[in-house]
């Protein structure tokens, strides 16, 4: 029958019987039981909400737009297939009854840990739960218990382990204070301890006789942590003298006719500078290469000596014709000329350059002003003529030698004397002070002294007789003696160089008095100059000039 026709009514029932009803096409009953399940589905989906944990795998999410809160519900992923409405009604239905069922065991769970969790805390006080939370660290989503700090071992006679374990804590807590007083330096994850003492970092074994330098530093790369401008400087005069000789190399150079009478290395080591005892000029040559540079022409006689400044742009020359001159080694010219009343024997600059010290004839020494070109001082405590001197690395002192056989020590300010040292036989030839200012080196003909200035005693005496005949032609009839001494350069300054007449030169270890090394020239040698960094230079009676570089 065609959807829009009446049914006929029963047999013998009238319309106007009131429990009469009509019965209703099959269609319309059909959508209404659709309608009916459609109605319980949706109340099934809006009892799911997953948006906490968001939906299963394979499920889709589609909004509920009849409450028109636009609710996020679940319902089952169809297959292709199931094209028709009531098919996806029901399928949603069944879906939904089962995750229903799933959530709400899900909630049953949740209130159940709920409850352990209110039973645990009313268990517990309120400084136990404060303590708990105290021991979990929290990171993100995770709760990791931390771990408890070992209590102390108590120490036991005899228990190494058990002391070793009581000096770690101890050093940890010495750690943490220090750090607080800001002691300790930080560096990305390293704790420097600003008060950590380093002495002779290189060649500890074989170090000075003497180490009275006290450097507090750290070096990290090329940086230099937790010091003072005063205390690395310090460091590094100690670090100039620490470093063994392992190798050496020596280099014949252009020289002269006769006797080499001075030789001068520059500090940067790049030139040189040398005049024989014929020559009233001094010729600059280049260090390297062995060629002339400049002639320094203004002296009427023999120059004596000679000394660069620490800059190596300046250079003083001293000569019997009475004059100190301080020449420019850019252009060769002359600056001053300081007059004397005879024979200018020797000089030496400051370490600032601001002063040069001159040792003359008439037994004087006279500082002079650089920048002024006038004299400051002059010094008149020896009897003897002035043979060499040497200004203290911090500038402030001066050690004269002199043919009275004493040294003394003066103040470059005031001139006062604070130091006779009378502890040589013979005229003294020479006298340097090492790089750190504590010690000064002097010889005469016989010994070689050094003479430690603090304590003010002769630390290190070394006879001619201890220094053994190396292999080589030895004249027998002549008296052998020591005819100069200095200081190695640069990192090696803590050795001893001395000629001897028999013509070697020795390189000594002061700690052990061993020679290290003896390098027989072609005559005897009476002048030599250290550099700052490796190299030592040599003057023969015969004008031959020798180079030689050391290294470690």
């Amino acid at each position: 029958m065609g959807c829009g026709q009446s049914q006929a009514m029963p047999p013998g029932a009238a319309k106007s019987d009131p429990k009469y009803k009509p019965e209703k096409p099959q269609n319309e009953n059909r959508e209404t039981e659709e309608s009916d399940n459609e109605n319980k589905a949706r109340e099934g989906m809006k009892k799911v909400d997953m948006k906490p944990n968001g939906p299963p795998p394979g499920a889709v999410i589609m909004q509920d737009m009849d409450n028109g809160k636009g609710d996020d519900v679940i319902a089952e992923t169809l297959p292709e297939e199931a094209k028709d409405g009531a098919g996806i009604k029901r399928r949603a239905k069944s879906f939904c009854n089962t995750q229903g069922n799933q959530i709400n065991n899900v909630a049953d769970l949740r209130e159940e840990e709920e409850r352990k969790q209110n039973q645990r805390k009313k268990s517990m006080g309120g400084d136990e739960e404060e303590q708990l939370l105290e021991d979990l660290f929290l990171f993100g989503d995770f709760a990791v218990t931390k771990p408890k700090p070992k209590p102390k071992p108590k120490q036991e006679e005899g228990d190494i382990g058990t002391e070793l374990s009581l000096v770690e804590n101890d050093l940890e807590e010495q750690i943490v204070k220090h750090y607080l007083e800001r002691k300790y330096f930080q560096y990305s994850d390293f704790n420097v301890n600003l008060e950590e003492l380093i002495l002779n970092p290189m060649g500890a074994d074989d170090g000075p006789h003497t180490n009275d330098v006290e450097a507090y530093r750290f070096a990290f790369g090329d940086f230099n942590l937790g010091v003072t401008e005063d205390e690395l400087k310090a460091a590094n005069a100690a670090n100039r003298r620490n470093r063994p000789i392992q190798n050496y190399k020596v280099y014949n150079l252009l020289g002269h006719s006769t006797r080499v009478k001075c030789i001068c290395i520059s500090p940067n080591e790049r030139y040189y500078v040398s005049s024989s005892a014929k020559d009233a000029t001094i010729v600059m040559y280049d260090l390297a290469r062995g060629r002339e540079i400049l002639y320094f022409d203004g002296h009427e006689d023999t120059i004596i000596g000679a000394h660069f400044s620490n800059d190596s742009k300046h250079l003083a020359t001293a000569s019997r014709d009475n004059n100190l001159i301080l020449w420019d080694t850019v252009i060769g010219k002359q600056i001053f000329v300081f007059e004397h009343e005879r024979i200018v024997i020797c000089c030496c600059f400051s370490r600032d350059g601001k002063t040069i010290v001159s040792g003359c004839q008439d037994k004087v020494c006279r500082i002079w002003s650089t920048k002024k070109g006038k004299e400051l001082l002059a010094f008149k405590e020896h009897e003897g003529i002035i043979t060499a001197v040497s200004f203290s690395p911090d500038s402030d002192n001066v050690v004269s030698a002199s043919s009275d056989r004493t040294l003394k020590i003066w103040s470059s300010l005031s001139g006062i004397c604070t130091a006779s040292i009378s502890e040589h036989t013979g005229i003294v030839m020479a006298c340097n002070y090492s790089a750190d200012g504590n010690n000064i080196l002097s010889n005469d003909e016989k010994v070689i002294n050094v003479w430690n200035v603090k304590k003010q005693v002769t630390s290190l005496s070394i006879p001619i007789d201890q220094i053994p005949v190396p292999v080589g032609p030895v004249d027998g009839t002549k008296k052998r003696t020591f005819t100069m001494s200095s200081y190695c350069p640069g990192p090696f300054g803590w050795h001893i160089v001395a000629a001897t007449s028999d013509r070697n030169v020795h390189i000594i270890n002061p700690n052990t008095r061993e020679v290290l090394l003896s390098l027989f020239c072609k005559a005897a040698v009476y002048c030599l100059s250290s550099g700052s960094r490796d190299k030592l230079a040599l003057g023969d009676a015969f004008g031959n000039i020798y180079v030689i570089t050391f290294s470690g």
